[in-house]
């Protein structure tokens, strides 16, 4: 690989609004105005939950985010060794 190329590794899971929100580095009501645009493509989420499959389609509507979201267990995961 070259020098100075950079590869982040991707887990794709369940997001809630605000989650998505953060990701994109807009306000929660901005976000769900987008949302509202494309709803009809993207389904509704189920409960507080964009499922897998919606915030892949999320993503290939608004582009891939700048910022990711890690929660604690998402950092337990890469620090952990994989046995």
């Amino acid at each position: 690989m070259s020098e100075g190329i950079e590869r982040k590794i991707v887990t794709v899971k369940a997001l809630t609004h605000k989650e998505l929100a953060q990701m994109y580095g807009v306000s929660w009501s901005t976000f769900r105005n987008w949302m509202k645009r494309v709803e009809h493509g993207v389904g509704k989420k189920t409960g507080h939950f964009y499922h897998i499959h919606q915030v892949k389609k999320i993503f290939q509507l608004f582009g891939k985010p700048q910022k990711v979201v890690l929660t604690s267990n998402d950092i337990e995961d890469i620090l952990s060794p994989k046995i």
